[in-house]
């Protein structure tokens, strides 16, 4: 954890836990709240239809790893077809069920590349709590946390900030690398405008959002970074978005083994 970081945690978790002990989660809205002001966030951001991504695959350096489409529809599903030197690329994503082929071949332990931008898609408060269940959210809890360096509402069951943290947890001693270690499945929008900045899987799998824009009307992060514990840090970029016309048939499993 860096020094900044670790000091706009402890600011922050100094200043909730003046709010526990004045008026109890006073400033925090309940789990049920915060999902209504994300999923009215989700419809006027234009996200509550499907959508069709122009997509480019980066490593850390910045270097091109591929270039493809990404589909993601607000029940649920999500696929990438991606070009890259290794072959054509197939992920598919059906809630929590994640499988991928590589020229037709399915994969045993597939990079997980597909983000569940579905969750941004979710038009009600309902659904938003359905499809943040089926993808291992605590849809009842609801906390602050911070997300790089945005200050934001969580809904999942990560670890509140917590009051002062030993003097090792900013230094970055065994405190910081625990507090720094992967949380359970959880999102985290930031305060004020409720845009996304982070979702995290499981397994440790992170995928933190970067700066919202509008493409076309419809409101999504410039890009997504791809966290896997053990695999160095990609970011998938949005070049473009589109409303789609993308049935939930077209998002099965024979989709990965058939032709291009």
């Amino acid at each position: 954890m860096s020094a900044r970081r670790g000091a706009r945690a402890l600011a922050l978790g100094l200043a909730l836990a003046g709010l526990l002990a004045g008026a109890a989660g006073a400033a925090i809205p309940s789990a049920e709240k915060l999902a209504g002001a994300v999923a009215e966030a989700n419809r006027h951001g234009g996200r509550a239809k499907p959508l069709l991504l122009e997509v480019t695959l980066r490593d850390a350096s910045g270097a091109e790893l591929g270039k493809g489409t990404l589909a993601s529809h607000p029940t649920g599903l999500a696929r990438l077809e991606l070009r890259t030197p290794e072959g054509l690329e197939r992920h598919l994503l059906q809630g929590s069920q994640y499988a991928a082929s590589r020229d037709g071949v399915l994969l045993d332990a597939p990079r997980p590349l597909l983000p569940p931008l579905f969750l941004m898609q979710a038009d009600s408060a309902a659904s938003l709590r359905a499809a943040l269940a089926s993808f291992g959210v605590a849809a009842g809890e609801a906390h602050l946390a911070l997300a790089g360096d945005r200050d934001c509402y969580a809904i999942g069951s990560r670890a509140p900030l917590a009051a002062p943290a030993p003097p090792a947890a900013i230094r970055g001693g065994p405190a910081a690398a625990a507090a720094a270690s992967p949380g359970v499945p959880s999102i985290q929008v930031e305060v004020g405008s409720f845009d996304w900045a982070e979702i995290d899987g499981v397994g440790g799998v992170r995928y933190p959002l970067g700066p919202s824009a509008s493409f076309e009307g419809v409101r999504m992060p410039r890009w997504v970074e791809i966290q896997a514990p053990g695999e160095p840090p990609l970011r998938l970029e949005i070049d473009r978005v589109a409303r789609a016309n993308a049935p939930a048939a077209a998002f099965g499993v024979e989709w990965l083994s058939s032709a291009p």
